[in-house]
């Protein structure tokens, strides 16, 4: 269900938000939708106190959720970076997929962990292939390897 809202800026002009980029504004910017609305509202039935105050405590919510988003984000990027550096030194084997779309296997040492600007997992392969962390079917020991 999508959720439109309209910030009149100008009685001749209106911006419109909907649900799907609300993740774009900040506090700031529904305080600023809360001063339009007391600036525009019908001075013969105005915002009650009940409605002021719960939109205010959902500008609050907003701004705690975001922030827990972001530390959410920050800290589940830590746990990946730790556990994929924790397989340097392993024996790793797994399929890859070329350009063309070919999958073949690759094994190796681990010997350094990657990031792509996407957030994927690539692993560094002592034979100087990449294996994608997705990709990993088996990590053993070096001196455990078939």
């Amino acid at each position: 269900m999508e959720v439109s809202a309209s910030l009149a800026t100008r009685p001749d002009t209106a911006q419109a938000v909907t649900s799907k980029n609300l993740s774009g504004i900040s506090g700031e910017d529904f305080m600023k939708i809360l001063i339009k609305q007391l600036q525009f509202q019908d001075p013969f039935e105005p915002m009650s106190n009940q409605e002021m105050a719960a939109q205010i405590a959902t500008i609050r919510e907003l701004e705690v959720n975001t922030r827990l988003g972001t530390k959410l984000e920050q800290i589940t990027d830590q746990q990946r970076f730790g556990s994929s550096a924790a397989l340097i030194g392993k024996y790793a084997r797994g399929s890859a997929t070329d350009a063309e779309g070919t999958t073949f296997e690759v094994e190796g040492i681990i010997t350094g962990v990657r990031f792509t600007p996407s957030g994927e997992v690539m692993l560094e392969l002592d034979t100087g292939e990449m294996l994608s962390l997705a990709g990993l079917e088996e990590v053993t020991e070096p001196n455990a390897q078939p």
